[in-house]
């Protein structure tokens, strides 16, 4: 299972589920990379991302959002029990909005997803991460060519 989720992101099986591509997925605008076509210096870390990413989120800036959304965001159920769904960029933000209101489930505290990322200014990895994913709660990113991006989302409607 780890081996076919890291081939996945690596691009590797494309063709036979592109609907899982999210690194893949995603594609480099001029407007994020400039003319040299190389991510812009804020999406080409998780730690420079991340804090463009978290004050999108606290704010609620839809248009932030969706610049640092893959083009197509896959919508999990809490289980996993459901297909996931494609989101296209533009409903990202309601979804990242509703998440930011619920519990997050793990937190002893039981803070919700808001309270936890305006307590975490800096992006902390978990080790069994694979190195171009990050999970906060229910969101996913994953850099690909053209940075950091969300790629995934957890969020039962």
């Amino acid at each position: 299972m780890v081996v076919a989720f890291m081939l996945v992101l690596a691009g590797c099986g494309a063709e036979s589920a592109p609907a899982e591509n999210v690194a893949g997925n995603m594609t480099t605008t001029v407007e994020e990379s400039g003319a040299t076509g190389q991510p812009a210096a804020s999406a080409a870390t998780l730690q420079d991302f991340w804090p463009r990413f978290r004050r999108a989120a606290l704010a609620g800036d839809a248009a932030a959002l969706r610049s640092m959304s893959a083009p197509v965001v896959l919508q999990r159920s809490s289980l996993d029990d459901s297909p996931a769904l494609k989101l296209a960029a533009a409903r990202v933000p309601a979804a990242v909005a509703k998440i930011l209101t619920l519990p997050d489930g793990v937190d002893a505290a039981g803070r919700s997803h808001r309270e936890i990322l305006a307590a975490t200014p800096v992006a902390k990895r978990d080790a069994p991460q694979p190195a171009n994913t990050y999970r906060f709660g229910d969101l996913v990113f994953a850099r690909g060519k053209a940075g950091w991006k969300l790629t995934e989302l957890y969020l039962d409607d």
